[in-house]
Order: structure tokens, then C-alpha cells, then sequence
């Protein structure tokens, strides 16, 4: 089973970290003494077509800000990990490791621009180590999202992370799916599943179980003749009893949602 000492290295870096975390010492004679020119014009990100209606079973974000819908098994351990807003786990290991999925979400008032957070983003895993390959810009809930790929060694494991940064209503997201090296093919389509079904706002809760149908109304005579037979003969009419038990929906194999 994967250590926590490993799980807490492969836990995304919160923005702020991803910020602070790239400034390095240098040659002061080796900076240009022009100054830099600076875009006219801030990034700004284009239309988008929001998604907001949820997956069916789709489970929630600790914030209630957005939901996914879970893979078939896969638990929701988002209490359990409280630095992340989101925290999928699936229940089977694949070279040594549980895949994941996880989300944080940093508040700013003036959130960089897009690239410039991926961009950090790569410089700060890079000195970390890894090996950092840029991904194609793609949607995540009809928000802009840019993100890279990284592979790095850690206690001995080869492990392959993909992250997603999008920023939403002052807030920066990022996602990450976490996967043995060895695995990061399959997996790669478990998270595409994810993030293409993500919504916006809080999911609506589970509808109760649906009651057995009532009868109609042929159903009921013929019914009431048997009872009523069965009274006279002395006899049990359980047939009833046992139709109902065998109709009984079986568990679904979504997680719950967590209610922190």
C-alpha cells in the first residue's frame, strides 16, 4: 500500500508553493539591463459555454463548488486528504500504486494569467526534479485549461503526474492524476472521464430509492381473488412478499458523497 510519506510528496502543490517556489539565485552580470517590455493587454480568457448540469450520481466537491462523476468503484477519500477540495481514490493497485485524482483550489484576488501559472507551474516541478512535458490547452466544464504532464522517481516508484490548471471566479484549480508510470496509459482515459464530466455548482443529492410500483388495477383484482381464495383454502399467500424482495434495486457502486 502506498506510505504517507510518499502519498504527501505526490499531493499537488498548492498556488501559492507554485508561486514562491520558482525564483533562483543568479548572476546579476548575466541580466540584461534593459528592461523588459510588457504586454499592452492583459490575458483574458475567451467565451465559454459553462456546463452546470451535473453527471448523474456525480459527487461533490468538499466547497460544493463543482462535482465529477466518480469512476465505477473508485472511493471518495476527500476527507481524508484536507489540503484538496476533491480526492478520488481507486480501489485497486497498479505498480505499487493507487491511482488518484485530486483537486485544490487557491482564492486570489488577481489570479496570474493562465499560462503564467502553467508555466510556473512546470519551472517549479522541473527543480524539483522531474521530467515535464507541456500538454495541449483543452476545456474543463467549459473553462479554459492548460496543463502538463510529469514523470519522476519517487521511493523508488516511477510515478506519472498530469495537472490541469483553470481559473474560475477569482479561484485557481488544479487537477492532478497521480498513476504508476507503468499504468499512466489506462489511466490517462480514467481522467478524461473525470474532467469531461465536470459541473459547476453543487450536484443534486441522490433521489431516494423508488418504492415498488403500484399495482394497476387488473393486477389488484386478480391479487385480491388470490388472498381471497387463499383465505378460504387456509393457505399463506406469500408470493407477494418474495416478488417485492426480488425487485429491490441492487447497491450502486458510485461512492457516497463526503458531507464535510
Amino acid at each position: 500500500m502506498i506510505g504517507p510519506r510518499l502519498l504527501r510528496l505526490l499531493l499537488p502543490l498548492p498556488v501559492a508553493a507554485v508561486l514562491t517556489s520558482c525564483a533562483v539565485s543568479v548572476d546579476e552580470s548575466q541580466v540584461p539591463s534593459d528592461a523588459p517590455s510588457l504586454p499592452t493587454t492583459l490575458e483574458v480568457p475567451g467565451p465559454t459555454n459553462l456546463q452546470t448540469d451535473a453527471a448523474e450520481g456525480a459527487v461533490a466537491a468538499k466547497d460544493k463548488s463543482f462535482g465529477v462523476a466518480a469512476p465505477e468503484g473508485w472511493a471518495d477519500d476527500t476527507g481524508k486528504q484536507p489540503s484538496t477540495v476533491l480526492f478520488l481514490r481507486s480501489p485497486d493497485q497498479a505498480g505499487k500504486i493507487y491511482p488518484s485524482f485530486s483537486v485544490v483550489r487557491t482564492s486570489l484576488k488577481e489570479p496570474p494569467p493562465l499560462g503564467e501559472l502553467v508555466e510556473q507551474g512546470m519551472i517549479a516541478q522541473r527543480q524539483k526534479g522531474a521530467t515535464v512535458t507541456r500538454l495541449a490547452d483543452r476545456t474543463i466544464g467549459g473553462v479554459p485549461a492548460a496543463g502538463y504532464r510529469m514523470t519522476r522517481t519517487t521511493e523508488e516508484i516511477p510515478v506519472t503526474q498530469t495537472q490541469y490548471y483553470l481559473v474560475q471566479n477569482g479561484s485557481v484549480f488544479i487537477t492532478t492524476m497521480t498513476s504508476a508510470s507503468s499504468n499512466a496509459g489506462p489511466t490517462g482515459g480514467v481522467q478524461n472521464g473525470i474532467l469531461n464530466s465536470w459541473s459547476w455548482g453543487a450536484p443534486p443529492a441522490p433521489s431516494s430509492t423508488p418504492g415498488s410500483t403500484s399495482p394497476t388495477s387488473s393486477d389488484a383484482t386478480s391479487s385480491d381473488a388470490a388472498s381471497s381464495d387463499s383465505d378460504k383454502d387456509g393457505e399463506d399467500g406469500d408470493s407477494t412478499s418474495s416478488s417485492t424482495s426480488s425487485d429491490s434495486p441492487a447497491p450502486s457502486a458510485t461512492p457516497s458523497t463526503s458531507t464535510d
